[in-house]
């Protein structure tokens, strides 16, 4: 579970915005899985937000912050500064909260700063460097009780209470297209090249 702003966008395009969690190897520094396989999409779509938040089922396992998109083709990716977390089976994480609004002036900035405002035929547009680690707030108790509170009556079926997402930092190499042309925000198939020294998110 993770919460956000739902940002008004064209009724153009599919989503406001969209976060990408793809699986991870923390001891390798690489993504798991090909490109249709091991990640988990966060559509921001005003019909999919319960009371402000955002839930998607994940199979256990550890998980990376890919990329934050907007407008279905520009892109934000996490390669350098992204945080990982671990789900166990039977578990609720509450994730916080997203400063979507950040984001989105980010990916802004970047694309008016790079002149890069258009796109062919919805080709992605990746931004890698100097992007900023996800901004997420932290989870204190009142906060969890609010999740619960929207848990208990908007999944009933769930028995157990959501508890606050443990963050460690990540990163990964992003990949090449399949005509080793142009970078994308992948890596699956890559381990980070130059490792750096981990530092806890602030």
């Amino acid at each position: 579970i993770i919460k956000a702003k739902d940002i008004p966008i064209s009724d153009s395009y599919k989503t406001s915005f969209r976060i990408l969690l793809r699986s991870y190897d923390a001891e390798q520094q690489t993504l798991r899985g090909g490109p249709l396989g091991g990640s988990v999409m966060l559509e921001a779509q005003s019909r999919l937000f319960t009371d402000g938040y955002l839930v998607a089922d994940l199979k256990p396992g550890t998980y990376a912050f890919q990329s934050f998109s907007r407008q279905d083709s520009w892109i934000l990716c996490f390669n350098e500064n992204s945080l990982h977390f671990t789900i166990k089976p039977g578990e609720v994480l509450y994730l916080g909260e997203m400063n979507s609004e950040k984001h989105v002036r980010e990916l802004e900035t970047l694309a008016i700063s790079t002149g890069r405002t258009r796109t062919r035929k919805s080709e992605p547009i990746n931004f890698f460097d100097g992007v900023s680690t996800p901004d997420l707030s932290p989870v204190d108790d009142a906060e969890l009780v609010a999740v619960a509170a929207m848990v208990n009556a908007k999944m009933p079926k769930t028995t157990v209470a959501p508890k606050a997402a443990e963050f460690g930092p990540a990163r990964f190499e992003p990949a090449s297209d399949p005509l080793g042309v142009a970078r994308i925000c992948g890596g699956y198939h890559k381990k980070w090249t130059q490792p750096k020294t981990d530092t806890e998110p602030q």
